[in-house]
């Protein structure tokens, strides 16, 4: 069968066209689905980066892994955040994403046939990005009964001799678990001992709602010895999804075999985009990251309070900008959110859409206007 046969539709394109086919009858949609931003990339990035532009130097090819001042502060941010040192020049790429590097890490890492451990409920890249290179995705159970965490007993039965990559993702999307340090040590003692590599989708590790502090992987593994990595991504940080930016840390081999693989396939990041982000994970990173985050924790509020309300169940969490509630009825996670759409024209995400795990949830964005997410508690109160 042709590889692109055996990908499954992309969840967010059904929802886009549904919304779409709403908004064409003139309904008042109010769209809490994709977890695109609503607000806008900070000022003062917008400033550093047409200051950037103007700068004819940075018109030319970029340097494809990055360039050394964007790969320094990616390093001095990250030891500032986890007191973890890396070598800026051994341990960190540039990606235009963090999307971009998990779905090449596959290419990296596999050869026809290989497996690659995928969670069930996860972001459906770990799998498309599996079948394109040839492998075979393996699912693991996340359940509400553990927290949405894997447990490394069961990771370990399933684990074999074509086992290439496990992908871990958290905090999570899209329940917003948070992983402690304890079980990303237990995942790098496996990886090492069965030579696996283990991946963390660290997208969210900043977005968080409380005073809590993130934590990584590489926290809580050896660098130089143990096959890890690590992406991380500016885009939900500053806002900045459209920008196309974010780095990866870890192993050296395991860095060196993904850069193998982009140095074949794109040009790297525009330069001016590089300095930008430079600026934000500086010396001003944390004022920019209180600045981005404050919106969430009243919306939060706002949707929690109606759920409650109207009786709905919700996984208590201050990781992501996003709730995981269970679906009320006895619908399928699909049904609920089309009649969601039908009656109360709210886009909500199905659970289902991030795997059969999912069946029986859905995902809630915080990333509308304020006064959006307030119309859309209100109908959620209606329920």
């Amino acid at each position: 069968m042709p590889r692109l046969d055996r990908l499954p539709p992309y969840l967010f394109t059904a929802i886009d066209q549904a919304k779409k086919s709403a908004i064409a009858a003139g309904k008042d949609v109010v769209d809490l689905g994709i977890g695109d931003p609503d607000m806008p990339t900070p000022v003062e990035l917008v400033e550093v980066m047409a200051k950037s532009i103007s700068n004819s130097a940075n018109h030319q090819y970029p340097d494809n892994k990055g360039s050394d001042s964007f790969r320094k502060i990616c390093a001095t941010w990250f030891e500032k955040r986890f007191n973890v040192k890396i070598d800026s020049d051994r341990h960190v790429l540039a990606l235009i994403g963090s999307k971009e590097g998990l779905a090449h890490l596959p290419l990296a890492l596999l050869d026809e046939g290989d497996e690659v451990l995928v969670p069930d409920i996860g972001y459906p890249v770990y799998t498309s990005s599996t079948l394109l290179a040839g492998g075979n995705p393996v699912e693991y159970p996340l359940s509400e009964i553990d927290g949405f965490l894997p447990q490394v007993e069961a990771i370990s039965k399933l684990v074999t001799d074509k086992t290439r990559l496990l992908h871990m993702n958290y905090p999570n999307n899209p329940t917003g678990a948070v992983a402690e340090g304890k079980l990303f040590k237990q995942m790098a003692d496996l990886a090492f001992k069965k030579d696996f590599v283990v991946s963390n989708d660290a997208a969210y590790i900043e977005v968080n709602l409380d005073d809590s502090k993130p934590v990584s992987l590489l926290q809580h593994s050896d660098i130089e010895i143990q096959p890890v990595i690590e992406f991380h991504s500016l885009s939900k940080m500053f806002n900045m999804t459209g920008w196309r930016v974010g780095f990866a840390v870890g192993n050296e081999r395991v860095v060196s075999a993904l850069n193998k693989v982009k140095q074949n396939i794109d040009s790297g990041i525009f330069t001016a985009v590089q300095q930008t982000a430079e600026y934000a994970l500086g010396n001003q990173f944390d004022d920019l990251i209180a600045q981005v985050m404050a919106p969430y924790i009243p919306r939060k509020k706002v949707i929690m309070d109606a759920l409650t309300e109207a009786g709905i169940s919700i996984f208590p969490t201050n990781s992501t900008f996003y709730v995981w509630a269970k679906v009320p009825t006895d619908e399928t996670s699909m049904a609920f959110c089309a009649r969601m759409l039908e009656e109360k024209d709210l886009v909500v995400t199905p659970g289902n859409g991030f795997g059969n795990g999912g069946e029986g949830w859905f995902r809630i964005s915080l990333t509308a206007a304020d006064s959006r997410v307030d119309e859309a508690a209100e109908r959620l109160r209606s329920l």
